[in-house]
């Protein structure tokens, strides 16, 4: 901030300067500064997660590094700079550098809403079609994907320095968001109307599906189509240390043993809802008001909001970035175990971690839902007896 301060001093006379007011400054200064420290941690803890875990390097994963790249990116090389901008309360570094801040600041965030949208959709494959999900998304199908986002956002954000903006303002302290009206409605609905109605679609499908999934399992049995065979899944146990895998020719079994009853006799629903809640609506709360008042202001000038509420929704969208980290990796119990895993590091955690790893989305996101007052060895045991079951199944089926 220092460095910006002399830099807007220099060739420029004092009295065209705004007042600052140095107890605002510092303020939102503080404030601002550990939002952007958070949001670059945040993200930094979710990269190395994945650069650092073997077994967390799967194409799901990769498109939430891919998030957390976008959110990077946008806390390294566009928030201080708008910090700045809102502390000093005018722009310190010319024309040229604004338009250049204005279009990396619709890239980032285009790429990370974007990301919100490919992590929904393969979300929906994971759970609809999770015995074929590792053939269907591969990773060289993410990758093309994730190309497929920058390559998007480029195209949304690049606009404006091809010349499709309003006027410049004569005064060169003065630095905004492009308001010209068809840009702001073409970039409103590629880089976030479009991608909601993508992300509530899957997400209301994911909820269907694991609604009618979860009445399989508490009936005890789950069955997936796979090449025109039905698999049947049985699950029981004697007791809780004691489980055996029982196909469709054992006969005789009753599914609601004791240990389906401790795994699967909860309330599937309000968890899934509970969560889907957060994802989206924590989106749609952070985006949403920005991406109507910019288009409506930009259309009907009598419609503009006020300076300071405009202020407020623009950097509403900016928290998005600082809450992506939290709700999707931090939600995960993959990442949670890989961070206990570099903890403790012993081998029969380790060994506990990677039978988890070949769980399909449908089985894992059911262990999601666990209570919260299931104790922490029991969740562990349980890990294991599933990772035990489902190798067991792909064995017989390979």
């Amino acid at each position: 901030c220092t460095w910006l301060v002399e830099r807007a001093r220099e060739g420029i006379p004092n009295s065209t300067l705004p007042q600052l007011d140095i107890t605002r400054a510092i303020s939102v200064g503080l404030v601002l500064g550990a939002f952007i420290l958070f949001a670059i941690v945040g993200n930094i803890v979710v990269i190395l997660s994945v650069a650092c875990n073997r077994h967390l390097r799967t194409p799901t994963n990769y498109f939430i590094v891919n998030l957390a790249i976008a959110d990077l990116l946008l806390s390294f090389t566009v928030l201080p700079f708008s910090a700045a901008l809102e502390v000093l309360g005018y722009w310190v570094l010319g024309r040229i550098f604004c338009d250049i801040w204005a279009a990396v600041d619709v890239l980032c965030c285009t790429a990370s809403i974007l990301s919100l949208c490919a992590i929904s959709i393969d979300r929906y494959i994971g759970v609809r079609y999770s015995l074929q999900y590792p053939t269907l998304v591969t990773r060289r199908k993410a990758i093309l994907a994730l190309l497929s986002v920058w390559v998007l956002s480029t195209v949304i954000s690049i606009g404006p320095l091809l010349g499709w903006k309003e006027p410049a303002p004569n005064d060169d302290k003065e630095c905004g968001v492009t308001e010209e009206p068809f840009y702001a409605l073409f970039s409103s609905l590629g880089s976030f109307y479009i991608p909601l109605a993508v992300i509530l679609v899957m997400y209301c499908r994911v909820y269907i599906v694991a609604k009618r999934t979860t009445k399989n399992l508490e009936a005890g049995v789950m069955k997936e189509m796979s090449n025109s065979k039905e698999l049947t899944l049985r699950i029981h146990s004697k007791n809780f240390h004691e489980d055996t895998l029982s196909s469709t020719k054992a006969k005789g079994h009753n599914p609601r043993s004791s240990i389906a009853v401790k795994l699967f006799k909860f309330s599937r629903e309000k968890k899934a809802a509970k969560t889907l809640g957060i994802v989206v609506g924590m989106f749609i709360l952070c985006w949403l008001p920005f991406f109507i008042a910019l288009p409506l202001g930009s259309l009907f000038s009598t419609l503009k909001p006020p300076d300071a509420v405009f202020k407020v929704v623009f950097w509403l969208g900016y928290f998005n970035s600082c809450l992506n980290p939290i709700i999707y990796p931090c939600s995960s119990k993959e990442f949670k175990w890989a961070c206990h895993l570099r903890g403790n590091g012993t081998q029969a955690e380790r060994r506990l971690g990677s039978s988890f790893h070949f769980l399909p989305a449908s089985l894992g996101q059911t262990l999601h839902c666990l209570p919260m007052s299931t104790s922490q060895i029991k969740k562990s045991r349980l890990k294991n007896f599933l990772g035990k079951i489902w190798i067991h199944v792909t064995k017989q089926h390979t």
